[in-house]
């Protein structure tokens, strides 16, 4: 509007009064608004179909005035921008010898520019819906992608709860904590899949041990109640059946040992044990049973070496590896048993010279009802598979390490650490994980 308002002005100023007409005329033709000439006296000179100084009112008049008095142009709106009606109007100063003589004024519809304004209204609400929607499609998919570890805990969890304890979370989350739950529940059903198969496999070996000698204290006295028999006969027969009672009870109270054990229930009387003098004793008690058999024992056993604990427990620990070794040994064979001290901890050694064990069969050796042979059927005399996992639970309650060493075909020998009673705590706890081997004084 500007640039028309300049170009008519000037043919104005360039052309004679009389001409103005003309000039104003065909500018009306192409113009789209509103054209109106005041002279300075005030009087309409030209004036097109509308009159913009009653149109607009005040603001029209006022950018009339400054117009006049100015000598530039000035802009004024009949309305509010927006407003359907409105226009905009333009006070342009006509100039001849250096004054002002007439007013161009121009009016135009802003009708384009709301149409505008509302187009970018409509494509402002459409792009505001569209992006709503995207993002709330975008934060659905963020939300369940961010749920999705979550989701798999709770499937998990609900299927090892109902009984399948071989699941485990494969959850693969940025999410450093995420990470961290997925571990340490992973770690948890895999101790609850081994607590259950150990539990399973307690409780069907157990059942095996115990069949075994129930079944033929059934028999024996079914035999019995066949027929009368005189009493040396019932005698006979009822010392039979102690005998396999007896076995009974010994499994009965190594399974109590080990529940209370696993339980935390193991209880030890604390009392100052002359483990040097336990040793000797124990030795004794077997050189009778070892000579029947042509079996040795050689005995190495340092002098004054007092531990804290329970003797009768430490007295069971020590038959047990004994009479495990005596089993195992050979005929003319040597059993040593030897004990030294060494940086704080008492260092009981016993080897036999027996066929040794397998290096796959070592870590399973402190198991129960684990045998090295797999065997189901014992020989008379022999144990339950109970020993050494009963050793094991005696020694650790004890604050001390068990461990074995062994090749096929060259002995086997069963090496405890006890800590001494007094013993500096700096150095045990260096030798938590090592037991340094008697014999040779490698760890």
């Amino acid at each position: 509007m500007i640039s028309q308002a300049t170009s008519l002005s000037n043919e104005l100023e360039s052309s004679p009064f009389y001409f103005w007409s003309g000039h104003l005329g065909s500018f009306a033709n192409h113009y789209p608004g509103a054209i109106q000439l005041v002279g300075a006296n005030g009087l309409i000179l030209f004036r097109s179909d509308r009159s913009l100084i009653d149109k607009g009112g005040n603001d029209v008049s006022r950018a009339l005035g400054q117009a006049f008095r100015n000598g530039i142009p000035s802009f004024a709106s009949t309305e509010s921008l927006l407003n359907k009606g409105n226009i905009r109007v333009i006070a342009f100063p006509i100039h001849r010898d250096g004054r002002v003589v007439a007013t161009l004024m121009l009016g135009h519809s802003t009708s384009d520019i709301r149409s505008v304004f509302n187009l970018l209204y409509i494509l402002g609400g459409i792009l505001g819906v569209f992006s709503i929607v995207i993002s709330a499609v975008a934060g659905y998919y963020m939300a369940k992608r961010a749920l999705e570890p979550i989701q798999e805990i709770t499937s998990t969890a609900r299927g090892v709860a109902a009984g399948d304890l071989s699941r485990r979370l494969k959850s693969k989350s940025q999410d450093k904590e995420i990470r961290v739950l997925v571990r340490v529940l992973n770690k948890m059903f895999t101790d609850l899949e081994e607590s259950f198969q150990g539990q399973k496999r307690f409780t069907a070996d157990a059942s095996h041990e115990l069949r075994l000698p129930l079944t033929i204290l059934k028999g024996e006295i079914e035999v019995a109640l066949r027929h009368p028999r005189s009493e040396e006969e019932y005698q006979q027969i009822l010392r039979q059946q102690l005998g396999t009672i007896d076995r009974i009870q010994r499994i009965v109270n190594d399974l109590l040992t080990l529940a209370r054990s696993d339980a935390g229930q193991l209880e030890l009387v604390q009392a100052p044990v002359d483990l040097s003098l336990l040793l000797q004793e124990i030795g004794q008690q077997h050189l009778i049973l070892f000579d029947s058999q042509n079996v040795t024992l050689e005995m190495d056993i340092e002098d004054d070496m007092e531990v804290t604990g329970e003797a009768d427990q430490l007295e069971r620990t020590m038959m047990n590896l004994l009479s495990n070794a005596f089993k195992h040994a050979p005929e003319h064979s040597t059993i040593h048993l030897s004990a030294r001290t060494r940086n704080g901890s008492a260092i009981i050694a016993v080897r036999d010279e027996g066929p040794g064990i397998a290096k796959e069969q070592q870590g399973h050796l402190f198991d129960r009802f684990f045998r090295a042979d797999d065997a189901r059927c014992r020989k008379e005399g022999e144990g339950a598979g109970l020993g050494l996992a009963i050793c094991k639970r005696i020694v650790e309650a004890h604050a001390g390490k068990i461990k074995v060493e062994s090749k096929p075909g060259e002995g086997a020998t069963f090496i405890i650490r006890l800590p001494l009673a007094g013993a500096d705590p700096s150095h045990l706890k260096r030798l938590d994980n090592i037991l340094i081997d008697p014999e040779n004084g490698k760890s």
